[in-house]
């Protein structure tokens, strides 16, 4: 005597589904995947230097910087670098003074107009922050050495 067979059949629909033995390397390749995604989109770049980072943002002068074209000489080039540089060039104090005797913001406003290209100390500023940007030196390395090379008392002008 043998055993009985049940007379019951199950139906594939009952059966428990079978997971895939693939599946968890799936969801772990699936995360490594967006992690990897948010990490090279969200990574600096890496052929940037330091001051080069440090020259973006917003700008406190925002008036455009006059063509280079106008002028000759060192104002040329000063005009020239200021609009290569405009971040570098915003962040410093004119030692002119012209903020106390014309209104302007930052060393940059200098070069939004023509009073940069009749100022010696306003040039030779700009020259000198652009030749510490080329040497990469940061924003606020170049503003202590700018403010040590070209202080002087102010002095208000007589009419």
């Amino acid at each position: 005597m043998g055993k009985k067979k049940s007379s019951k059949k199950i139906k594939k629909s009952e059966e428990p589904k079978k997971q895939s033995k693939f599946a968890p390397f799936l969801i772990v390749g699936a995360v490594l995947g967006v992690l990897a995604m948010v990490y090279f989109v969200s990574k600096p770049e890496q052929n940037r230097t330091m001051a080069q980072m440090d020259a973006s943002g917003p700008l406190v002068e925002t008036r455009q910087v006059l063509s280079h074209k106008l002028f000759t000489g060192k104002a040329a080039r000063a005009y020239q670098y200021a609009a290569e540089i405009p971040k570098v060039i915003d962040s410093q104090f004119c030692y002119c003074y012209c903020k106390k005797d014309h209104g302007h913001k930052t060393l940059l406003t200098c070069f939004t107009n023509r009073h940069g290209s009749k100022c010696d100390v306003c040039i030779e500023e700009v020259l000198y922050a652009y030749k510490l940007h080329k040497e990469g030196k940061s924003i606020e390395e170049i503003i202590v050495a700018i403010d040590k090379k070209f202080y002087r008392p102010y002095k208000p002008h007589r009419l």
